[in-house]
């Protein structure tokens, strides 16, 4: 979504979704398949909703790693209750701040919004990435029916984001779960 204030886009790169101890850390679930996405950032901004442009800026003074979760020490909160009021806050940096990525992987936020083809037929249009465990899960709607595609190398022919343009090949069978 863009800021009035900055025209920039805003990308969510987690979410607090708890306090951790007295001291004020924060129990951070990291959007990335690196935990480590957070290393050598000195700030970040935080929004309420993924989608308002109303941002707030965080210094973060420390952080550390524990089970799947980034504990994150941000500055001037330094007790349990001033931290309860950031949980469920997203962790967001403007687009231009996010690391390329190599040739043919791609941000969620990239294919969200893209529409799905195979063979000059539309499925319609990919609404959401599931993850949930071994291979992310595009859901993809043509507003009557969601068609859940697994995102395998297999399956997935072709993205051009210029295009807004996903080219698949179904693994048989697939289309009759859903008539």
């Amino acid at each position: 979504m863009k800021n009035d204030l900055t025209e920039a886009m805003y990308i969510s790169i987690g979410k607090i979704v708890n306090t951790h101890g007295i001291g004020g850390e924060l129990k951070v679930k990291v959007y990335s398949d690196r935990l480590e996405r957070f290393e050598g950032m000195e700030q970040v901004y935080a929004s309420p909703d993924e989608h308002a442009d109303e941002r707030r800026v965080l210094t973060i003074e420390r952080l550390r790693y524990h089970k799947d979760m980034v504990l994150m020490k941000i500055k001037g909160i330094d007790d349990i209750s001033q931290a309860e009021g950031l949980k469920n806050v997203f962790l967001q940096v403007p687009e231009d701040e996010l690391p390329p990525l190599p040739k043919g992987r791609y941000y969620i936020y990239q294919l969200e919004g893209l529409s799905v083809w195979e063979k000059g037929r539309c499925y319609g249009e990919l609404k959401e990435v599931l993850q949930p465990g071994s291979n992310d899960v595009y859901v993809v709607s043509d507003g009557k029916r969601d068609i859940l595609v697994p995102a395998l190398r297999t399956v997935i022919r072709e993205v051009d984001l210029d295009k807004g343009r996903m080219e698949v090949a179904l693994p048989a069978g697939l289309l009759e779960i859903y008539e």
